[in-house]
C-alpha cells in the first residue's frame, strides 16, 4: 500500500509539473500581441519523479527489501511517466482534430472556386488559425518552393493525414479532389462524433471505482462497525 502510494504521488507531481507554467501567467495577464508561435510543451520530469518515489518508499519499507522495492518504483515512474502526454501537446491535438474536418471543407470550397491550390492552402490557413496555421505553414512552404502536393503533403501531421492521402488519391487515379475532400470532411466528423460518443459512455464507467473507494468505506464504518462493534461487546459483557 506504501509502494503505491508513493508511485500515485510521483505520478501526480510529474503531471502537474508537465504543465507549461507560461501558459498559466498569459491567461492572467493581457496580452499586447496575439502570439503565431505555438508554445511548445517541456518533457515530463521523469527523472525528479521517480527520485522522491524510490527514495520514499526505500525509507518506508526499510531495510533491503525497501532499497529493492524503491529502485524498483523508480524504474516504473521513469517508464509509466515517460508515457504520458504533455498538456500543451494534448490541448494541440485536440484542437488540431476539431478543425481537420473545416480544413477538407475550405479547401473543397476554395478549390471549387477556382482558386489555385497554395492560395487556397494560404487562405485556409489564415482563416483557420493555430493550431492548423502552423501544421498547414510547412505545405505551403514546399508548394512555393516548387514540390508536387503529393510530396509537399508527406510531411502533414497525423491529425491531417487524411487530407494527404485524399491528395494523393487524386493525383494517382484522377479523381476530383473537391468531391474527395467534401466526402472526407463528413467522414472525419462522423469518426470524432463516434469517439466522443465512446468517450462518454465510458466516463460512467470510469467513474464507478473512484465512487466505490469513496463510498464503501463510508459504508462499513457507518454501517458495519457499528453493528459488529454493539455483537462483541454485548458478547464480551455476557
Amino acid at each position: 500500500m506504501i509502494v503505491v502510494c508513493a508511485l500515485l504521488a510521483a505520478l501526480g507531481v510529474a503531471v502537474a509539473m508537465a504543465e507549461d507554467g507560461s501558459g498559466r501567467v498569459r491567461a492572467v495577464l493581457p496580452s499586447t500581441a496575439p502570439s503565431t508561435t505555438p508554445t511548445r510543451a517541456r518533457p515530463l520530469p521523469a527523472g525528479m519523479a521517480a527520485v522522491p518515489a524510490g527514495v520514499a518508499t526505500a525509507l518506508l519499507v526499510g531495510g533491503p527489501v525497501g532499497a529493492v522495492l524503491g529502485v524498483g518504483v523508480g524504474v516504473l515512474v521513469v517508464r509509466l511517466v515517460g508515457r504520458l502526454e504533455p498538456a500543451v501537446d494534448r490541448r494541440r491535438r485536440e484542437a488540431l482534430e476539431r478543425q481537420a474536418p473545416l480544413v477538407a471543407d475550405l479547401l473543397c470550397a476554395t478549390l471549387a472556386a477556382g482558386v489555385p491550390w497554395t492560395a487556397s492552402l494560404r487562405a485556409v490557413s489564415d482563416a483557420l488559425g493555430e493550431p492548423a496555421a502552423a501544421a498547414l505553414r510547412p505545405v505551403v512552404s514546399a508548394l512555393d518552393l516548387g514540390a508536387a502536393p503529393v510530396q509537399a503533403w508527406a510531411g502533414a501531421p497525423p491529425e491531417l493525414r487524411p487530407i494527404a492521402e485524399a491528395v494523393a488519391r487524386s493525383a494517382d487515379t484522377g479523381a476530383p479532389l473537391g468531391a474527395l475532400l467534401a466526402r472526407l470532411a463528413d467522414d472525419m466528423r462522423r469518426d470524432r462524433r463516434r469517439v466522443l460518443e465512446v468517450a462518454a459512455r465510458s466516463a460512467g464507467v470510469r467513474s464507478v471505482a473512484p465512487l466505490a473507494a469513496c463510498f464503501l468505506p463510508s459504508f462499513l464504518l457507518l454501517g458495519v462497525v457499528p453493528i459488529v462493534a454493539s455483537l462483541a461487546g454485548a458478547l464480551l459483557a455476557s
